[in-house]
């Protein structure tokens, strides 16, 4: 299937579309669309790629209402991106299983220098 490119924020997600969470972004606390899978959909694979060699820190993070103002728990430790593509672009996916999350989101934890990140999410 196709990258789904969303309009609005939060966005729901079916299986097995790609949805594109956030573009070719650099700054420090930038959050991404918020997506919500729906509840038949338990396996989650976050694609994170770097621009170039970059520095800096992603985290993937969740919470119980996709309008939550306040602080999101983390799915896991906060991503450093120089071990993406240490000497160029790279790619990591970051697979989260058997879970059921109704809001998640990629924030950048540590502003991203040398390139941008993007984050894409798909379902299962």
């Amino acid at each position: 299937m196709g990258q789904i490119t969303p309009d609005y924020n939060p966005t729901g997600a079916s299986k097995g579309n790609s949805i594109l969470l956030m573009n070719a972004q650099s700054v420090d606390e930038t959050k991404g669309t918020v997506v919500c899978p729906g509840p038949g959909i338990r396996n989650h694979t976050f694609t994170i790629k770097t621009s170039a060699a970059v520095t800096g820190a992603i985290i993937l993070e969740a919470a119980d209402d996709p309008l939550y103002t306040g602080v999101w728990s983390p799915l896991q430790a906060a991503i450093d991106v120089a071990t993406i593509g240490p000497a160029a672009a790279g790619e990591l996916e970051v697979s989260i299983s058997n879970r059921m999350i109704i809001a998640a989101r990629p924030r950048i934890s540590t502003v991203i220098a040398g390139g941008t990140v993007s984050v894409t999410y798909t379902g299962q």
